[in-house]
């Protein structure tokens, strides 16, 4: 059985890879062992060979100790087909994560009857994040580009 690392930060980018499944390549590899032709994020028309526990992306070649995300959205995608969904805890831990990397002005907040919901974000400080005021953020702009334009 193959136990899948919730809290590695690759899991976010897993997760999105894995709902693609239906878009991936299904093919044997030279063992005969069932591989998938999994699509690079960044390089269209660009797959990459993924079993669970081998891919020829270039990170999987660079730390061959360490599983890549493309391979990471094997494991995942054939535990969905397998009928044994991740535990909605994982999935809330995988998405507090995205959050976390996105830089967030909003907190989630899990509550314990499973419920989820959002707060402003509360610095150290006890300040709040606020949004920008646009127009006041298009002026500053202004105003700086006008002074290397000498206006």
């Amino acid at each position: 059985m193959t136990m899948i690392d919730t809290s590695d930060s690759r899991f976010p980018k897993a997760v999105a890879i894995a709902d693609l499944a239906g878009q991936w390549l299904k093919c044997r590899n030279s063992e005969g062992r069932k591989a998938y032709g999994v699509p690079s994020q960044r390089t269209a028309g660009r797959y990459y060979l993924t079993t669970q526990t081998t891919c020829t992306c270039e990170d999987a070649q660079r730390h061959p100790a360490t599983i890549c995300k493309h391979s990471l959205a094997v494991q995942i995608h054939c535990a969905r087909v397998a009928g044994k969904p991740m535990p909605a805890s994982d999935v809330v831990d995988g998405l507090a994560q995205m959050v976390v990397d996105r830089n967030p002005v909003l907190d989630m907040v899990r509550h314990p009857d499973g419920e989820i919901s959002w707060t402003r974000h509360e610095h150290a400080d006890g300040s709040v994040t606020h949004l920008p005021d646009h127009a006041a953020l298009a002026q500053r702009y202004t105003d700086i580009f006008a002074r290397f334009n000498g206006d």
